[in-house]
């Protein structure tokens, strides 16, 4: 007798809100979402118009969704640094290069997303969520280094919040300026800005 699954599989019904999701990424990575109609959203699903309503309630609510998976994607780049012991610079930088290269693919809904200063109710919770869990593993890492007597001191919440608005800040501002920065300089920069902002010592130093 075969064993059984524990696990769900999709249904149909996760199957087209997933697709919706898929969606909304290609679609708002090309145009504003306020340009984005109900009808191209749910064409580029395979769709009716009728059947996006089943799962959303408005493109607003859609880009919750697509931020939402957001958070999943966020915590498998910082994981690694996350687990490592002490500066963890190759691992951290790791993490950054891969953040930005999902800003260079996906910067204008994420730039919407997060950048904007009223992305709608919808969005906003689900942003206040992922800053607030990404600033929350980060406090989190500081302060098991700072028990080990490797941090500068200070408030690890604050001191995460900073550096996770640094990435941030950072990303939008490559996606808005291409070819304004060279990117390996960049990420070595912002690398090392985060580790002294932490730890208080020159990552170039400090060993790796």
């Amino acid at each position: 007798m075969p064993a059984i699954n524990s696990r769900r599989a999709p249904t149909k019904g996760d199957q087209r809100e997933q697709s919706l999701i898929d969606a909304a990424r290609a679609v708002f990575r090309d145009k504003p979402i306020g340009q984005a109609t109900i009808d191209e959203l749910a064409g580029a699903a395979g769709i009716a118009r009728s059947g996006f309503y089943f799962y959303f309630e408005s493109k607003q609510a859609l880009l919750a969704a697509l931020v939402d998976q957001r958070l999943a994607e966020a915590d498998d780049e910082t994981a690694e640094w996350l687990a490592a012991e002490g500066l963890g610079r190759d691992e951290l930088r790791r993490g950054l290069a891969a953040g930005l290269a999902r800003w260079k693919v996906d910067g204008r809904w994420l730039s919407e997303a997060f950048i904007s200063p009223d992305p709608g109710p919808e969005v906003m919770h689900v942003r206040a969520r992922f800053v607030d869990e990404g600033c929350t593993l980060f406090s989190k890492r500081i302060q098991r280094d700072a028990r080990a007597g490797l941090t500068v001191g200070g408030s690890p919440d604050l001191i995460a919040k900073m550096a996770v608005h640094l990435r941030g800040i950072m990303f939008a501002d490559v996606y808005a300026n291409p070819g304004a920065y060279d990117e390996d300089e960049l990420i070595d920069t912002l690398t090392d800005a985060i580790l002294r902002l932490v730890y208080g010592a020159d990552p170039t130093e400090a060993g790796r």
